[in-house]
């Protein structure tokens, strides 16, 4: 799948969410932009996707993309009280970094929250521990945290038809972007995609970095 692509299928799911399109996302129908995926070997770079940005970590301290340089990051976007994709993807990853027994802290999960009213980084901290240790949390204003997602081609908003100030939903894209040592895009993944297939990328990565 071709940056290009990437980009068509990014517009329509912003599209898509901002026209109500919720009963889909909710369901985690979400379109399969990159389901195609080329062998590790092949990996493209993913021009006009992705860059620097810096947040507030689950650490207490700002983080950059750039800090990471030199590891392959797998980075997704979501929020701590997603009933069904978040939880699903954290497993997912998990599941890759449970796979290097050796080199694993040349890999770093990072989580952006799309709900920073109740992601604080204590919260944040707690809830992606529960998964694996070294998975840190990213959090910002709404602002802040808007033009990441634009840098990604994500979209996220707030659920319109439950009328809550708590106790709501978000709508958020669920790929999770994996990027080299010099920080740049090289795949995103649907939540189908398998264990096998992201660890095998990212050995890609590690042996060509």
């Amino acid at each position: 799948m071709t940056s290009e692509n990437y980009k068509y299928w990014a517009k329509k799911v912003l599209l898509f969410s901002l026209m109500g399109m919720i009963f889909i996302i909710l369901t985690a129908k979400v379109p399969l932009a990159h389901s195609n995926l080329k062998k590790s070997e092949e990996l493209q770079i993913f021009q006009g996707i992705g860059g620097n940005f810096t947040l507030y970590s689950s650490r207490n301290q700002n983080a950059s993309l750039k800090d990471y340089q030199g590891n392959v990051v797998m980075m997704s976007f979501g929020y701590t009280f997603c009933p069904d994709t978040c939880p699903i993807t954290l497993t997912l990853l998990k599941q890759v970094i449970e796979k290097f027994s050796k080199g694993s802290d040349l890999v770093q999960t990072l989580f952006i929250t799309v709900d920073p009213k109740r992601d604080t980084p204590e919260h944040m901290k707690n809830y992606l521990s529960s998964f694996h240790p070294n998975f840190i949390g990213l959090t910002g204003t709404k602002k802040e945290i808007l033009e990441v997602a634009e840098k990604y081609g994500s979209a996220f908003m707030k659920n319109p038809t439950i009328d809550s100030e708590s106790n709501y939903l978000m709508i958020h894209t669920g790929y999770v972007y994996l990027i080299d040592q010099s920080g740049k895009v090289r795949a995103i993944y649907p939540k189908e995609t398998k264990v096998n297939q992201i660890v095998n990328d990212i050995k890609g990565l590690l042996v060509s970095g």
